[in-house]
């Protein structure tokens, strides 16, 4: 029998989400390090919820809507380092059942930059936390697909740089 099982696959695509995950984290640190007139990647502390980056809003409603949970400002930072967390190793999961499916790395982490572009700008407009697409500047989107396209095929490359650890045995 070839191929993985899917909880392998799902198992996998966990741990390529983190690694793929971290190689997005770098890549956004040093755009955001470059960007900057001094060099820093450090801005001044949220005076609300809405300077929080996208993630930590998602995660201050979930605590606080779904759990009941109040979170303080004070704790945005960790809020938000979570979410990026959780969102960036769960789309793994998604990659890996592409990847098992139809074994094409590359379209695979097309697919998958699609799926979250998509996501995010269908979720976030809702959460009012974004405008919807059509308000933004279409250099905008393509730098923000761009972005996403680095952590898409980081997935993709941790996917197949772990085949060996998650590799089946045929009998």
């Amino acid at each position: 029998m070839n191929g993985k099982t899917p909880l392998a696959a799902i198992g996998q695509g966990l741990l390529a989400g983190v690694l793929g995950n971290a190689v997005f984290t770098g890549y956004q640190a040093l755009q955001a390090k470059l960007a900057s007139d001094d060099g820093s990647a450090s801005s001044a502390p949220p005076k609300d919820w809405s300077e929080v980056p996208a993630p930590g809003q998602v995660g201050q409603r979930i605590a606080e809507g779904v759990f009941e949970q109040d979170v303080p400002l004070e704790q945005a930072d960790k809020v938000t380092n979570t979410m990026h967390w959780l969102y960036g190793t769960s789309w793994g999961a998604l990659y890996g059942i592409l990847e098992e499916t139809f074994h094409r790395p590359v379209v695979n982490g097309v697919a998958l930059t699609s799926a979250v572009m998509a996501f995010d700008y269908s979720v976030l407009p809702a959460m009012k936390i974004y405008k919807p697409p059509w308000c933004y500047p279409k250099t905008t989107l393509a730098k923000d697909y761009a972005n996403h396209f680095v952590y898409g095929l980081a997935v993709a490359g941790a996917y197949r740089a772990l085949d060996g650890v998650f590799a089946r045995d045929a009998d």
